[in-house]
């Protein structure tokens, strides 16, 4: 009798063990992340900047938290597969690093809310009606990428004045990129030669291209995150084929000359204020993406002193950051 008392006890106990596990498994929100990059260390701080984000408004991984993240290693054709694996585990929100990787999860549902850190065109890709009132099931941060690409060009024939031939990394995503520099690169007086770059193999002929152009500069509008991926390589190959480079955020602590942009790790911690606003039960529709205005400018006079160019005071005025 104690013998079957005991075991129906423990029986009990283990029962009520795996409803308080359910239970409380059932009472965490679920959040899918779809990420440009690699898990090495300058990628995961963006994650790690998120949940720091999430922390701090009260939201707990393995508490009250669950993060789902897939990582696309710089390969478009990754967002397509990895967008079902990230749905089908049933997210309470979805979350993107830009808004160009969402075609397939605004094709696959119209009912999980959907946050994008960087949108470069948000309305004009069709994924919410108007920035002040997004309408559907998808908001963010619109960083209004475009509207510095003329800046981007005008930096770089600043800091390499005597500039004639410039070479444009485009990607399948953006190839409408150049009509945006059009007007800046007539009045600069530059030339451009373009090299399409959607996989890694792509990166060194490129690079080729350009040397055979007599390219002496670099400007980066690829927007799939294999120029983030490759930014070693591409900073390498820049200084081998002595051409000065200005990429995008993070790429000139890396080795490339110049990079002009917005600063993506405090995006990753702004975008959680608006995924803790829908956690709590606000709607997509009713929150207006976030117009990010707040930009940096960071010089690598390392690399300047390895191509044998002294930077211009003016320039150097502008530098949020100078990497020594």
């Amino acid at each position: 009798m104690t013998s079957r008392r005991t075991l129906l006890t423990a029986v009990g106990a283990t029962l009520l063990v795996a409803t308080h596990r359910a239970t409380a498994q059932a009472g965490k929100r679920r959040v899918a992340l779809l990420l440009i990059g690699t898990p090495g260390p300058a990628e995961r701080s963006v994650g790690s900047l998120l949940r720091s984000g999430l922390h701090e408004l009260g939201w707990i991984e393995g508490s009250n938290l669950i993060i789902d993240e897939r990582w696309d290693h710089g390969d478009a054709t990754r967002w397509a597969p990895q967008t079902s694996e990230l749905l089908a585990l049933q997210p309470d929100l979805f979350v993107a690093t830009t808004d160009f990787m969402l075609g397939p999860a605004v094709a696959a549902t119209k009912t999980v809310p959907i946050v994008f850190v960087v949108g470069t065109n948000p309305v004009e890709r069709g994924l919410v009606k108007s920035l002040a009132r997004p309408g559907g099931n998808v908001t963010g941060l619109a960083t209004v990428d475009v509207e510095l690409y003329p800046k981007r060009l005008a930096l770089l024939k600043e800091a390499f004045p005597g500039l004639k031939v410039v070479g444009v990394f485009i990607s399948s995503p953006n190839r409408l990129g150049l009509a945006f520099l059009e007007d800046a690169r007539r009045k600069l007086g530059l030339e451009f030669v373009t090299a399409l770059i959607d996989r890694p193999e792509d990166i060194d002929p490129a690079f080729e291209k350009f040397a055979k152009a007599h390219a002496r500069g670099v400007i980066d509008l690829a927007t799939s995150g294999l120029t983030f991926v490759e930014r070693d390589r591409i900073a390498a190959l820049a200084i081998k084929h002595r051409m000065a480079m200005l990429g995008h955020s993070g790429l000139a602590e890396s080795g490339v000359l110049l990079s002009y942009g917005y600063d993506i790790p405090a995006l990753f911690k702004r975008a959680a204020t608006i995924i803790d606003r829908i956690l709590r039960g606000a709607k997509p529709a009713d929150i207006p993406v976030e117009q990010v205005n707040v930009y940096e400018l960071v010089v690598n006079l390392h690399t300047a002193r390895a191509l044998g160019i002294e930077l211009p005071r003016s320039l150097m005025l502008q530098a949020t950051r100078v990497i020594e």
